[in-house]
């Protein structure tokens, strides 16, 4: 697998000018308001990073169509080049089960409503312990199942993600299909920004929620993979339909 460079990513220098051009781009003129808007612009999220990494290079997993990471030092990768209806506006692209980086490269990782949709999470979890440093922040926002569209689903235990691992299933794994169409599609509770793709592309494109968890199960998962929790909070005060947890590698 050919190996990035981090000093050869254009990082974006003026981060908020960037975040404004991109909201911009998605939003026309209402960007203007959600810029302006204390809660749209996520300062919460972003000072939770900068809390916890102040300093050094992270990686964005999974950036999709925005970031509350500090653009001129996170590295913005995404397995996917549109999502849904949105394109994304990652600059290196790579699946999370392979990370292109070497090792103990990056001061913190975040991934934001990312993990949910990976068919085998352990796998990428272990790729992003293995490109952590010592110290390294991890930084997972995820749906919470009690206030999102999975909120019919059963939670995922520690142990099926294990059988996952173990099996290495691949990315387009059918096995939550039928739950999903079952408890999301035929709720009504589809997301629009998916409503146009077809049963194939949503597996082809890991637009379906293989996952379902609350902040119990994360703090579970980060223990089995020995990282340290830091902080969980079940919900993120400027988006509402998530939990976070920050965990550091040992």
């Amino acid at each position: 697998m050919m190996r990035y460079i981090i000093n050869d990513y254009p990082f974006e220098k003026f981060d908020f000018l960037h975040y404004l051009k991109i909201l911009f781009k998605d939003r026309g003129l209402r960007a203007i308001y959600q810029f302006l808007n204390r809660v749209h612009r996520r300062a919460f999220s972003r000072r939770l990073i900068e809390t916890y990494a102040p300093t050094g290079i992270g990686l964005e997993i999974g950036v999709g169509a925005r970031t509350i990471c500090p653009t001129d030092r996170t590295v913005l990768s995404d397995a996917f080049s549109v999502h849904g209806v949105h394109d994304s506006i990652a600059k290196v692209f790579f699946h999370g089960g392979e990370i292109p980086y070497d090792d103990k490269s990056f001061s913190f990782i975040v991934s934001e409503h990312v993990l949910e949709h990976i068919a085998n999470p352990l796998k990428v979890l272990k790729e992003c312990i293995r490109v952590l440093k010592a110290g390294g922040k991890l930084f997972l926002f995820l749906p919470h199942m009690e206030r999102t569209n999975d909120s019919h689903r059963k939670v995922t235990t520690l142990e099926h993600l294990i059988d996952d691992y173990n099996k290495d299933v691949p990315l387009d794994d059918q096995t939550h299909v039928d739950d999903w169409f079952r408890n999301v599609v035929k709720k009504g509770l589809m997301p629009l920004h998916y409503s146009h793709l077809t049963k194939k592309d949503l597996l082809k494109t890991g637009s379906i929620h293989h996952h379902v968890w609350t902040e119990k199960q994360l703090i579970e998962i980060m223990d089995y993979l020995a990282l340290k929790i830091c902080y969980v909070n079940a919900k993120v005060p400027d988006r509402r339909d998530s939990f976070v947890v920050v965990a550091e590698k040992k």
